[in-house]
């Protein structure tokens, strides 16, 4: 079964610099067959786009990387599982201080 999911976003504004929210659906589909149900004919056209844009965002960067031009920081398989702990480590830190507000208190938050 398929499911319209409501969602919003934001992006910052390169003129004001102020936020710049927006709201939008998508259909999330539980299955291929979902898909094929409620996309019909345009299911493949979807795909091929998907995979032309994941493949231009990916050669993309690379370009970038290889220039040079690159903001992201290429990293090592050991680098990236360091940083997936270190995020792993924020978020339970951060659930526990939300569960413990006597303890957010007597850090003065």
């Amino acid at each position: 079964m398929a499911n319209l999911i409501e969602t919003s976003g934001s992006y910052v504004s390169k003129i004001s610099g102020a936020s710049v929210a927006f709201e939008y659906s998508y259909t999330d589909f539980n299955s291929i067959e979902d898909a094929l149900e409620v996309l019909g004919d345009k299911a493949l056209t979807m795909l091929q786009r998907m995979e032309k844009v994941d493949a231009g965002n990916t050669a993309r960067e690379r370009a970038k990387t290889a220039n040079g031009d690159s903001t992201r920081i290429a990293m090592s398989e050991e680098e990236k599982a360091e940083k997936k702990q270190e995020r792993q480590a924020d978020k339970a830190l951060l659930v526990a201080l939300k569960n413990n507000p006597e303890l957010l208190a007597q850090l003065g938050l």
